[in-house]
């Protein structure tokens, strides 16, 4: 059977950091984005990174960041990079070319279409994400809903892909049970209020996907 692996996004204490490494997180996602209940600073989040990088795979997630914002997450330390907006294949190419950083591309799933539409970029990026289409008044992810998997079926990438977007406890055992994925994303399911992680929730889920 093949290994699974976890990214606990939204992270923003460095309380939380270590107790996800303790119960063996394999990433760590930091929010760059001022709107989100879960943003955290540069320096707090440098503050962080510093006592944990060795220990697990740290990823910026932003959404259409400029170069300042990139050349401040190479200077951090970060593992990778979270692209979660609409930045364009020639935008991701540039931020390739500013940083040896490894790239995750988000993309908003509804239907057949849209998982077309990611073709076009598996050769920029080194992995994909797949969370819920946010509407118009929505954040870019975090916003707690799940797609129609079933998209999904049948699906072959050349690249790794996260599955996101409203995966929680209570789902998580059917996520991994489709076989879709090896990677799972969770951010507002591991949480008692937006924004604020609950170490229990965290353990249960990371149990349901490791055991």
């Amino acid at each position: 059977m093949s290994e699974n692996f976890v990214k606990i996004c939204g992270v923003n204490s460095e309380d939380i950091a270590i107790h996800a490494i303790n119960v063996n997180a394999d990433y760590l996602g930091f929010i760059f984005y001022p709107d989100s209940p879960r943003n955290i600073s540069f320096e707090e989040s440098s503050t962080i990174i510093h006592k944990i990088k060795d220990k697990v795979t740290t990823v910026a997630v932003t959404v259409n960041p400029d170069d300042s914002i990139i050349k401040k997450i190479i200077e951090i330390g970060f593992s990778m990079i979270q692209l979660h907006g609409n930045e364009s294949l020639e935008r991701i190419r540039e931020i390739k070319s500013l940083s040896s950083l490894k790239i995750i591309k988000s993309f908003g799933i509804e239907n057949a279409v849209d998982l077309e539409k990611t073709n076009a970029y598996v050769d920029a990026v080194d992995y994909l994400l797949f969370d819920a289409k946010p509407n118009e008044s929505e954040l870019p992810g975090g916003n707690a809903k799940t797609f129609n998997w079933s998209s999904l079926n049948g699906y072959v990438s050349r690249k790794e892909f996260f599955l996101s977007g409203g995966l929680n406890i209570e789902n998580v055992e059917t996520a991994v049970n489709s076989n879709l994925t090896n990677f799972f994303d969770v951010s507002s399911g591991v949480e008692s209020s937006p924004g604020v992680k609950d170490k229990q929730k965290i353990s249960a889920f990371i149990k349901k996907i490791k055991n």
